[in-house]
C-alpha cells in the first residue's frame, strides 16, 4: 500500500548539515585546514561547491563504513538507521561543541 517501502537497505544516509558535525566531533571524519577553518568561523559554503560536495560524500562515506564495521561486529543495521542514531547524537549539547557547515539550500 501506500507509503510502504521494500527497498530502504538500497538508501544511503541523508547528507544534511548535522551529521558531519556528529561524525567530526567522534573523530570519524576531519577536515583539512581550509576547509576546518571556514566552517570553525561559520563562513557561508556555496551550495554544489567543491568543499561542500566534499562534506557530503565524505558524510555518506562514512556511513557506509560505519555500517561495514558494524557487521564485522554481528549487528545488522542500513544507512538510514545510522543516520537517524547520528542524528539523535547531534541533538545532545556535547555533539554541538563545534559549529555545523553553513550552505543555504532546500536539499537539506
Amino acid at each position: 500500500g501506500h507509503g510502504n517501502f521494500c527497498d530502504l537497505n538500497e538508501l544511503t544516509a541523508f547528507a544534511d548539515y548535522k551529521l558531519p558535525q556528529v561524525l567530526r566531533e567522534l573523530g570519524v571524519i576531519e577536515y583539512g585546514k581550509e576547509l576546518r577553518d571556514i566552517i570553525d568561523q561559520e563562513i557561508t559554503i556555496p551550495q554544489g561547491s567543491p568543499m561542500e560536495v566534499e562534506i557530503r560524500a565524505a558524510t555518506v562515506l562514512a556511513v557506509e563504513l560505519l555500517k561495514r564495521e558494524f557487521q564485522k561486529m554481528g549487528l545488522s543495521y542500513i544507512s538510514p538507521q545510522i543516520d537517524y542514531m547520528l542524528w539523535s547524537l547531534g541533538q545532545r549539547e556535547e555533539f554541538r561543541k563545534k559549529p555545523y557547515h553553513k550552505t543555504p539550500t532546500i536539499y537539506y
